[in-house]
């Protein structure tokens, strides 16, 4: 634990001075959402609650949400892109995808995709799921590379 500590306490000093004073915090004000103030859209699969769309100082773009897919459904086949992900599912069960490999999902288990790595989940025929998505990309250093631009986006 005292590594991780020291860890990120130098992670947050150097992000600290590379920010100078005047440099405006874009995420806009600090604050606690609840579900009930998110625009719900509604889909065919279930719902999503978008949270947190707006770029921040360090991240664009951000995606922050909670989905809930109907059992049976996906909200899209397995997917590859330049941002960053987790995933972590509050409710429910299904089947994770990752590099093509399926495994269970269930309730705490949680997801990480790197850039350009299929990834998706799936609800159980007969289980609704929740989660929680957090996507990302760095403002500074551009996105990475597509190791192979000719793969599709989503998977067959």
């Amino acid at each position: 634990m005292k590594h991780w500590l020291i860890g990120a306490v130098l992670l947050a000093s150097c992000g600290a001075a590379a920010e100078s004073a005047d440099t405006p915090n874009k995420a806009g004000e600090s604050v606690i959402l609840k579900q009930s103030a998110t625009a719900a859209d509604k889909a065919d699969w279930g719902t999503f609650h978008p949270y947190f769309t707006d770029d921040t100082h360090y991240l664009k773009p951000v995606l922050v949400g909670v989905a809930k897919i109907d059992a049976g459904q996906q909200i899209h086949p397995p997917h590859r892109h330049a941002d960053e992900e987790y995933l972590m599912v509050t409710k429910g069960r299904g089947v994770w995808s990752l590099n093509g490999v399926e495994s269970e999902a269930k309730e705490g288990d949680i997801l990480f995709a790197r850039a350009w790595d299929y990834h998706g989940v799936k609800a159980a025929p007969d289980s609704p799921l929740e989660f929680v998505v957090f996507k990302y990309s760095g403002r500074t250093g551009g996105a990475p590379v597509d190791p192979d631009p000719s793969l599709p986006e989503e998977q067959e």
